[in-house]
């Protein structure tokens, strides 16, 4: 659904977000405060968003779709840093 995802190594990127522009970019690192996180299945809930994840009182959710620990926040006030990374 509609969040910010993070994976948790830059090695976990590979196989994530892939598109026809994937791995021409850059690498962000980012420092996020994920608060209370609401762990799910393999599958996730994709109707998932953020009023709906607040109001059962959590702040992110994370799981892993068989590539490795993905994180995701609803809102932007949870990044408290971003950085380049040289590729």
């Amino acid at each position: 659904g509609g969040g910010i995802y993070f994976a948790t190594s830059a090695a976990a990127t590979v196989t994530k977000a892939i598109g026809p522009d994937s791995h021409k970019g850059f690498l962000l690192e980012a420092s996020v405060d994920v608060g209370r996180v609401k762990y799910m299945p393999r599958t996730c809930d994709r109707s998932l968003n953020g009023g709906k994840v607040l109001s059962e009182g959590y702040d992110s959710v994370s799981f892993d779709p068989g590539d490795g620990q993905e994180y995701i926040v609803y809102s932007n006030r949870r990044i408290l840093s971003v950085r380049q990374i040289p590729m």
